[in-house]
């Protein structure tokens, strides 16, 4: 199964012999620390009991900084209710909560706690249960909105920060030292956000989702004031869950005090019997032994039937990964044949978009860790538990090493050894991955780079809606990214899925998206869905509950549907020729993922230009120069790489990366980088090279053959390029919107062409091609007419 690490503390003086059993860190299944699993689907009825499951890991000690003490019990707890149970609140159990009554809209309900003299903190956790599925958009009541403020006299309080409501169920937040008698945390009701587009009005309980009855507390299970400064947000960046951008959480600086010093950590791990009883006697001082092990997130696969209902396998071990898929692969080759696996039966599997949440552990994490990252992580383990190794600095950057350590291991464990089973067996593999937001810790160009058909999923623009869908654009043409450099050449698509609508689909209102999809670079259709209809007399038949366009023989206009199908057929068929045509190469960066960076807008690359993406793996490896234009193997051809400002934190191989291929002649163009996210790598050296390369952050600075446009966007230094668009077309009317692919063969080119507005346009249309004849290729049906036309 999944796994998380989890932890305990002991505090130990110094100078005298410890012999003691440490407390067994929390042994049960669930997400965080001893959390039970709050899962949003129930397992079927009669499936097996998820097990349990703990091993250990490490012991480590550290001499705790000057800060790092127990904090002063407050003299008085009250809260909008009356007292609150303050051991309740403050005892690591995060499954028990104390109940706060939820006030009237607009209201705000407050546990305060009073000290006898001013106190000194900062940072913060609180944990808090109280969600329903969806986050509030299903009309519980959510988190609500939550501050930490402070006050001298107790009744005018200011305040210190707004808690967060995204990310994992505890939350630690980490800001400047603040002095104050009174603090108090303050829970405003907010109305829950507007059900989103693809929920429509159908009542989700017909998934098995159930919705809690609209709650009347507040479930608050953890709220601690920390005198010592913590890591900001390190449940987050220890990757509890994914989150889209944890750059934007920087922990602030902190002073000598609140630091563990690297060599004050001391690896105690061979000092621990089996029996959890530690033999030490520790240097003079104050010291916290911390006791890492890990368990079982509990995380199964669903909607299944009970014998099919289990653990989700364990995505960063090669070998667990293998037993499952040998286990999975067997059971069809048992049912159909050998014969029947591969060419002549079971051509490919599709791995579908990853819902199993994040996971932060496996048997031999430090092992793959040192391997990866090229250090030892023991000293540096106490930050997994929120504290400050070295700098605030070091810490968040320790921990950018271990996201980046789980998203090699789910690359290369998880999707590398699904890719190795199937090809055993010669069976191909279409590959999604994130579809919407941040899925997983790991890069989806990176995981979809050995598919046979890299895959994405595109839902349908709702009639009378046809709002720009920036997530699932980036998704397709992500996959389409990883076809044109890794050169698979075929680029699918979970197409039009929809929800909320049934039998109120037709090619007219199906169009716009499909036509959008092949825009993004899609040219295989996947459409979801067509359930199997074995019923003769039974109509409409059998659905996906209610999702998808319920493609199939009792659509009402299936007889109808040879034009639809063979629009779709010719076009994807010119999609698939030649090579794509792109101009610039787009560099989003690391540590998220296309969907979560663009989930809301669109990379800044100028209308006129295609352009692919490249992730850090791909910029490292599978670029060269020829002539001053970047190429790959596979036949490609960019003019221009570009820099997203997402990608300023930059670790110190991709600057390599980019020296080396502006050494060689290539052209970049970009924010200078500000500094490196991993603690692996030499600050010196990245200071150097990025200065060799960006300069001051401004202007054009010449690098071996190539140059770098620091500071500058992909239209300036196009135009100083003196790159002309490869489309363009004449704008009737002020929101004209024309877009194009292009695709070259080696005696010609292809344009697909697409009007995205709701009526005819006529335009004056250029293309960047000299010396051939246009013709217009109808592809609803398959005629052919010559264009007039000027050179």
């Amino acid at each position: 199964g999944m796994k998380k690490y989890v932890w305990s503390e002991t505090r130990v003086e110094g100078g005298k012999p410890f012999t003691g059993k440490l407390r067994k860190p929390p042994a049960n299944t669930g997400a965080f620390q001893n959390l039970a699993i709050h899962d949003q689907l129930a397992a079927p009825a009669g499936s097996q009991p998820v097990p349990e499951f703990y091993a250990d890991t490490a012991v480590v000690a550290y001499r705790a900084p000057a800060n790092d003490v127990p904090a002063p019990a407050a003299a008085k707890v009250t809260s909008s209710s009356g007292n609150p149970d303050v051991a309740m609140l403050t005892d690591g159990d995060l499954d028990t909560p104390t109940k706060l009554p939820i006030p009237a809209d607009g209201e705000v309900s407050w546990i305060q706690y009073e000290f006898a003299k001013p106190q000194s903190i900062r940072a913060f956790t609180i944990a808090q249960l109280d969600r329903d599925p969806f986050g509030g958009q299903t009309g519980g009541n959510g988190l609500g909105g939550r501050t930490l403020e402070s006050s001298d006299d107790g009744q005018t309080f200011r305040t210190i920060i707004a808690i967060p409501n995204d990310g994992a169920i505890e939350h630690t937040v980490s800001f400047p030292e603040v002095t104050a008698r009174f603090y108090r945390v303050t829970f405003k009701k907010l109305p829950p956000p507007p059900r989103p587009d693809w929920m429509g009005d159908f009542d989700i309980s017909s998934l098995g989702i159930t919705i809690p009855p609209s709650a009347t507390d507040y479930l608050i299970s953890e709220v601690v004031l920390h005198p010592d400064a913590r890591v900001n947000r390190f449940e987050e960046k220890a990757a509890f869950v994914p989150m889209s951008d944890l750059y934007q959480f920087a922990t602030p600086d902190v002073s000598p005090g609140d630091v563990i010093n690297k060599a004050d950590v001391i690896d105690l791990t061979s000092h621990m019997y089996p029996d959890g009883t530690l033999d030490w006697t520790a240097p003079a001082g104050n010291w916290v032994v911390l006791r890492f092990g890990y368990s079982l997130l509990g995380i199964t696969n669903h909607p299944a039937t009970a014998e099919a209902t289990g653990l989700e396998v364990d995505k960063l071990n090669r070998g667990y990964v293998k037993n499952y898929m040998d286990h999975y692969l067997d059971s069809y080759k048992k049912t159909v044949g050998a014969d029947y696996m591969g060419k002549r039966g079971i051509e490919y599997v599709i791995t579908d978009s990853w819902e199993a949440g994040a996971q932060n552990w496996t048997d031999e994490m430090i092992a793959e860790f040192t391997k990866r990252r090229g250090y030892d992580p023991h000293a540096w383990l106490p930050v997994l538990a929120g504290h400050v190794v070295v700098s605030a600095q070091a810490s968040d950057q320790f921990l950018w090493d271990l996201r980046k350590t789980i998203a090699d291991l789910t690359a290369d464990e998880h999707y590398g050894q699904v890719e190795a089973s199937l090809k055993e067996r010669g069976i191909g593999h279409y590959g999604e991955s994130h579809e919407g937001g941040r899925a997983f810790i790991a890069d989806g160009m990176e995981v979809k780079k050995l598919n046979e058909v890299p895959m994405s999923a595109m839902w349908t623009q709702r009639p009378g809606v046809n709002k720009e869908q920036y997530g699932f654009n980036a998704d397709d043409r992500e996959s389409a990214s990883v076809a044109h450099i890794y050169g698979q050449n075929l680029v699918a698509a979970e197409s039009l899925t929809a929800a909320s609508a049934p039998w109120a689909w037709s090619p007219a209102t199906l169009k716009p998206t499909a036509d959008q999809e092949m825009l993004n670079g899609i040219n295989r259709f996947v459409i979801h869905e067509s359930a199997h209809q074995p019923l003769i007399d039974k109509a409409p038949g059998l659905t996906l509950g209610p999702f998808g366009q319920w493609f199939n023989r009792n659509e009402t206009w299936a007889e109808q549907a040879g034009t639809w199908v063979n629009y779709l057929a010719r076009s994807s068929y010119l999609l698939q020729q030649g090579h794509f045509g792109a101009d610039v190469l787009y560099y989003y960066g690391e540590d998220s993922n296309l969907t979560a960076i663009f989930a809301d807008k669109a990379p800044n690359v100028p209308a006129g230009y295609g352009f692919d993406y490249i992730n850090a793996d791909g910029l490292i490896h599978e670029l060269n120069v020829a002539d001053g234009h970047i190429i790959t193997k596979s036949g490609m051809n960019y003019q221009l790489l570009v820099l997203d400002p997402y990608s300023k934190h930059m670790s110190l191989p991709v600057l390599r990366g980019l020296h080396k291929l502006v050494e060689q002649g290539a052209v970049i163009a970009g924010e200078k980088p500000t500094d490196t996210p991993s603690l692996a790598d030499d600050a010196a050296d990245f200071k150097k090279l990025n200065d060799e390369m960006f300069g001051d952050g401004s202007g054009m600075h010449p690098v071996g053959k190539g140059k770098v446009y620091a500071g500058q966007n992909a239209e300036a230094a196009l135009k100083a390029l003196h790159v002309a668009p490869d489309f363009d077309h004449s704008k009737p009317q002020k929101d004209t919107r024309i877009l194009f692919v292009h695709r070259k063969l080696v005696d010609g080119d292809i344009y697909y062409v697409d009007n995205r507005n709701d009526r005819d346009e006529q335009v004056d249309a250029t293309f960047r091609v000299t010396g051939k004849a246009p013709e217009l290729w109808h592809a609803e049906t398959g005629k052919t007419e010559p264009a007039s036309y000027t050179i």
